[in-house]
């Protein structure tokens, strides 16, 4: 962090800011692509910014947060070119709902496979690489890792917090900031980060990934009070996203799509 010495009301907290699962619902705080349906609805959407989803306005393609809370799950997703939507979740990271259910699924590529989910992700094997297509021992896993990060925004306080989505091609990004969280002597609520976008490219296409830089401790006591607040509301009643089946929208730039 660019300033290590914590406020002195920030120390007691210092090991909290972890993760859990759960369902309150939460609207979010998208990174624009070329194909979101953002782009066609308001004149002032751009690829590359971020948007929030409650109050239909972009905050550009660099924003200041604060990590309040993080949940991690699996989503089965259709692909896209087979009509989209969510096939089975796990809103624990562990048990399929529905459980012990066959699809058939028809790829971009034209195969038509078939995922089961087991009682549990574990036993499904569908977290593993090459389920995504199983004769392809090189393509993806079928279940989609997502992390839903609930922020706050030190510069906009009259807001409430919004979700920001990690999946997929921004996976890599997500488990880069967790362990950045993990090793800080702050809470992850009392931590201030700068969300950035950046042009990014797969073998699945080009599309806008994120980027974090850590930027210091949240100084104003009352805007910490209030997230340490949220932190703990979270951790009780736990995270529902608003119109997660949306979020299959936000991503570009991988075998999913």
């Amino acid at each position: 962090m660019a300033k290590t010495q914590l406020p002195g009301f920030m120390r007691e907290h210092a090991a909290l800011g972890g993760l859990g699962v759960g369902d309150v619902e939460m609207p979010r705080l998208k990174l624009l692509q070329s194909s979101s349906p953002e782009l066609t609805e308001f004149n002032n959407a751009k690829p590359g910014e971020f948007w929030h989803s409650l109050i239909d306005e972009s905050f550009g393609s660099t924003v200041r947060i604060c990590p309040i809370y993080i949940d991690w799950r699996f989503i089965l997703w259709r692909p896209r070119a087979a009509g989209g939507g969510i096939l089975a979740r796990a809103d624990d990271s562990k048990h399929w709902t529905p459980p012990d259910t066959e699809f058939t699924v028809k790829l971009k590529s034209g195969h038509e496979v078939k995922w089961r989910t087991a009682r549990t992700v574990t036993a499904s094997r569908l977290d593993r690489r090459g389920s995504y297509n199983p004769s392809d021992p090189n393509s993806p896993p079928a279940a989609t890792r997502m992390y839903s990060i609930v922020c706050s925004f030190p510069d906009r306080q009259d807001l409430p917090p919004a979700v920001v989505i990690l999946q997929r091609a921004a996976i890599k990004v997500a488990r880069k900031l967790i362990g950045k969280l993990k090793v800080l002597r702050a809470p992850s609520f009392g931590a201030i980060l700068e969300m950035t976008s950046f042009k990014d490219k797969s073998p699945y296409g080009k599309f806008y990934n994120y980027a974090f830089k850590l930027v210091g401790p949240v100084e104003d006591r009352a805007f910490y009070e209030k997230n340490f607040a949220q932190y703990r509301f979270f951790i009780e009643h736990g995270l529902k996203v608003k119109d997660l089946e949306g979020a299959q929208e936000d991503e570009a730039g991988s075998a999913g799509d």
